[in-house]
């Protein structure tokens, strides 16, 4: 009868033991942090899509804009008068004016879509004739 306490007196001891040491493995979550979702970065994943830059045509006049290639440089332009705005660049290789308006549905806001690393000078001109003279620069993510 000893001898079986013993064991059991060592079986409860080893018990608590492992109980404590798995106890320390756990990471306790502080009460005041509410888990949110995990968003990557756009580096850790080449097949994550990257937003859009977008701007204000009035803020582009005589800047220079970067721009992650393979997106866009989308124009917050005024609602209603997204077809009506032109744009050009010097070279279309590096990145290329996309008109806005209405499609299958959906309107789309015009801009330039960033095709190559580099800089190329770039014109805006809006339904009033005046026309906006800047620089994108296409860089890596």
């Amino acid at each position: 009868m000893i001898r079986r306490t013993a064991t059991h007196a060592s079986l409860i001891l080893v018990s608590a033991a492992v109980v404590a040491l798995l106890a320390g493995c756990t990471q306790e979550t502080p009460d005041a942090v509410t888990p949110t979702a995990v968003v990557p970065s756009p580096a850790a994943s080449a097949d994550q899509a990257l937003a859009p830059s977008v701007v204000t045509p009035g803020d582009l006049d005589g800047t220079d804009v970067s721009v992650v290639i393979a997106t866009s440089l989308v124009l917050a332009v005024p609602d209603g008068t997204e077809a009506e705005w032109t744009g050009t660049t010097d070279d279309v290789s590096i990145a290329e004016f996309s008109g806005g308006g209405p499609s299958e549905g959906a309107v789309f806001r015009p801009g330039f879509t960033a095709r190559a690393l580099g800089t190329t000078a770039a014109t805006l001109t809006g339904p009033d004739g005046k026309t906006e003279s800047f620089r994108i620069s296409v860089v890596a993510p």
